[in-house]
């Protein structure tokens, strides 16, 4: 769990090291975007280290 704050920051920073990495890859900054959610969206509950290991993710959209 944590300080809600912290995770949300934490969030975004992971998002944009991702985010970063697929610049890094050649893909356009300008058709990335990239969030954070901190607590907010949950894959699973945040009861057991897997279950919050499962919640560390970052996750990627394809838009057209």
């Amino acid at each position: 769990a944590g300080d809600p704050a912290y995770n949300l920051d934490l969030s975004k920073r992971r998002a944009e090291a991702a985010k970063q990495a697929l610049v890094g890859l050649g893909i356009p900054a300008a058709q990335i975007t990239a969030d954070g959610f901190g607590e907010a969206k949950p894959v699973a509950p945040n009861d057991t280290d897997e279950t919050r290991a499962q919640n560390r993710r970052v996750e990627i959209q394809f838009v057209r």
